[in-house]
């Protein structure tokens, strides 16, 4: 695809909806303080909607941005074009498809069923079972990274109510616990994964959701991929400035994160 196509298609994506802003600013009358600055060798967290990216130690603001922002953009897209829980299939292709536009590096592929065994699991336990093939050896620090997040958003009322501003009523959910990092030619690289999760089990979504059966089917998605910087670098100048003012009512950065 040529270059201005791919810009053309940028700037043909929905807008965000500054709605999520006014939820969120119902909790306090006082702005938020800002994301105090930490060290880029310490892992980070970013919330959005339906989504946690986590961050291992080595990536800067600037990446952390780009991987935000790429998210956000096409779920938010993916979200207007197929609004219905009946259309999850469609809704992985064009969001893998769309992320391919901006410069991802992407395998397509359809979502699965798959069946996770175990008691009492939670979100963040299932999103792992996801992804482990892929995460080689860094599921350990996943594992607990993923946990801390977890943890921190749900003691967090204004979190809460970011990561669930798409919650709808109904028995699914849908939602993403991303691992990002940087390679050795400094691209940002990621485990795309979605996951839909049956919760009529649960009084409270798929944050507080525990199982109380033997074993969970979910359909899921993931795959590695890579942002092309080769691409990126001419587009991140067109997404930000159709995007990164409205965005910002829809990315909450954490502090960074402790290894263990």
């Amino acid at each position: 695809m040529y270059m201005k196509q791919r810009i053309e298609y940028i700037r043909s994506l929905p807008a965000l909806s500054p709605e999520l802003l006014r939820k969120v600013s119902t909790f306090a009358n006082d702005p938020e303080p800002p994301t105090p600055p930490g060290d880029i060798n310490d892992p980070a967290a970013s919330i959005t909607p339906d989504s946690m990216n986590i961050f291992m130690p080595g990536v800067s603001d600037s990446i952390i941005s780009d991987v935000n922002l790429c998210k956000l953009v096409m779920q938010n897209a993916a979200d207007c074009e197929f609004p219905d829980d009946s259309q999850i299939f469609e809704w992985f292709k064009f969001y893998i498809n769309g992320l391919s536009t901006l410069g991802w590096v992407v395998q397509i592929r359809d979502l699965q069923e798959v069946t996770i065994k175990g008691v009492n699991l939670t979100m963040d336990q299932v999103a792992l079972d996801v992804i482990k093939g892929l995460i080689g050896d860094k599921a350990t620090l996943l594992a607990n990274l993923a946990k801390q997040v977890v943890n921190t958003v749900q003691k967090d009322e204004k979190l809460i109510t970011l990561f669930e501003s798409n919650k709808k009523l109904g028995k699914q959910s849908k939602f993403n616990i991303t691992p990002a990092w940087v390679d050795s030619s400094g691209q940002a690289n990621m485990v795309l994964n979605c996951i839909f999760l049956d919760v009529q089990e649960s009084t409270t979504g798929v944050l507080f959701w525990k199982t109380n059966k033997k074993s969970t089917v979910v359909k899921s998605g993931a795959m590695h991929t890579y942002l092309d910087n080769s691409l990126f670098n001419d587009l991140r100048g067109v997404l930000r400035e159709e995007f990164l003012g409205d965005a910002k009512s829809k990315i909450k950065n954490l502090p960074r994160l402790k290894k263990n």
